[in-house]
């Protein structure tokens, strides 16, 4: 099974259209029609996505293992803030990621140090 159709599956099964399943992930509706289309493949980052948003496991919607959907107790929920920052990363280049990365260990850092205090 290719991924369009676990990507059709998806949207029967949460009775949306193109746009609605676009607007729930944080996408465009052209990315989901060229996905259906096979004209690219999904990222890990919008799998983990739509695992976090839909419950459908990441590892059945990229390569279709088994289960299909999240085991023991389903879906934790993402704020908007969350699954925004989710989706700009889909559009960030390398070095704009490592400079995201150094800016979340420098405050991981520095809360650790306040806890410290």
């Amino acid at each position: 099974m290719a991924l369009s159709d676990r990507i059709v599956i998806i949207l029967t099964e949460k009775g949306f259209n193109q746009k609605q399943f676009a607007e729930s992930i944080y996408v465009t509706k052209g990315y989901v029609s060229r996905l259906l289309k096979d004209k690219i493949g999904m990222s890990n980052s919008t799998a983990m996505l739509i695992e976090k948003i839909h419950g459908y496991s990441r590892d059945w919607i990229l390569h279709g293992t088994e289960p299909m959907m999240l085991q023991n107790g389903g879906v934790r929920d993402l704020t908007p803030v969350q699954r925004k920052i989710i989706a700009e990363i889909e559009l960030m280049t390398d070095d704009e990621l490592f400079f995201i990365t150094t800016y979340i260990e420098a405050v991981k850092k520095k809360k650790a140090m306040e806890e410290k205090k």
